[in-house]
């Protein structure tokens, strides 16, 4: 077999180039205000720490989906590094925060940054350690699933509180971390997904029934954590309606009432609930692979557009600039995972008959 260093050069090599490119384009004067830098570094921190919250999760309830999956849901966990690390360019940001300047020691810049750089490494260097044991079946992964998943509560929360929530100071909620921490592991199963679509669709031979009993686990998880999703929506609007607080409904309001703002709170609720719900009602959609992959590609459109509405109207998102940095990202992501996803010779690919 190859030597997979050569593989992990290239790839560390374009991580690199792909960083310097985002660098150079948040340090030039078109990119000052704008917020796309920090939609990006949200979804891919949903997206990264969600798809390996889904194997962990999968280690820790002896679930059989992941087994099919894992490789492909593993491969991108070096991007937690690569991730961590784009967060630093949000520093020249921090003096335009609206709590900039608060005589509050957990609103220090340097707390802040120091805080979500410990969770964002503590995070990825548990993902590595999930990924080694996971992957070669050792011993120690479920304790590495625990800790990992401790690790990503504690990131996704902070990224709610300290990269979203701080937006829009002083409007706070405190359901806003398990909302997010819920929606990244929502994530990870769509993305499982779009693995069992691009990757299985042509399974070895004999083991089509066993794929497509995956993926019907899979769509069921989806069709689940819609529901739990819908659940914590509700409970959240609940909670701002009931309070009827100037600074609660203000937060509303002026995304509900104004173009295009109002059309993408409405599709994002359609994409993250009714789809999803209505569409896995079927026992037949669960296991069509073409009706998964649809339902998955729509999961991770409406948290894109979520995330676009929580902090578009606190921070201009530059479209140009963050379709710039967005189209570098996935092309990195789609590299790693079709490179190590393929490391491994197929026919020693583990199909969960364990």
């Amino acid at each position: 077999m190859m030597s997979r260093r050569p593989n992990t050069w290239v790839l560390w090599a374009m991580a690199l180039g792909i960083g310097v490119l985002i660098a150079l384009v948040e340090t030039s004067p078109f990119a000052t205000g704008s917020g796309g830098l920090l939609l990006n570094l949200v979804f891919w921190a949903t997206l990264l720490q969600g798809a390996v919250a889904a194997v962990a999760i999968g280690e820790l309830t002896n679930a059989r989906w992941p087994a099919s999956v894992k490789r492909e849901l593993l491969a991108a966990h070096p991007l937690l590094f690569f991730h961590a690390l784009l967060f630093l360019l949000l520093i020249p940001r921090l003096d335009s925060l609206p709590w900039a300047g608060e005589p509050n020691p957990w609103l220090d810049p340097s707390f802040f940054m120091i805080r979500n750089l410990v969770a964002l490494f503590l995070a990825a260097g548990l993902a590595h350690l999930l990924a080694r044991e996971s992957l070669a079946d050792g011993p120690r992964k479920r304790l590495f699933a625990v800790l990992y998943l401790f690790a990503f509560v504690l990131s996704q929360t902070l990224v709610a509180f300290d990269w979203v929530m701080a937006l829009s100071y002083p409007w706070y909620s405190t359901i806003l971390g398990a909302f997010y921490f819920v929606e990244a592991a929502y994530a990870g199963f769509a993305l499982g997904g779009i693995c069992f679509f691009l990757l299985l669709r042509k399974s070895p031979q004999g083991e089509d029934s066993l794929v497509e009993t995956h993926s019907r686990d899979l769509a069921t998880l989806m069709f689940g954590f819609s529901i739990l999703w819908a659940g914590l929506f509700f409970a959240q609007f609940l909670l701002l309606w009931y309070g009827n607080l100037p600074e609660e409904v203000g937060f509303v309001v002026e995304r509900i009432s104004r173009f295009p703002l109002r059309e993408i709170a409405v599709i994002h609720l359609i994409f993250l609930f009714l789809i999803p719900f209505l569409t896995f009602l079927s026992t037949r959609a669960k296991e069509k692979r073409p009706v998964v992959l649809g339902v998955s590609v729509l999961i991770l459109a409406g948290l894109l557009l979520e995330r676009f509405l929580y902090i578009h109207p606190a921070t201009p998102v530059h479209a140009v600039i963050f379709l710039f940095e967005f189209i570098f990202m996935l092309i990195l992501f789609a590299t790693v995972l079709a490179t190590r996803a393929f490391e491994a010779d197929t026919p020693q690919r583990k199909t969960g008959r364990s």
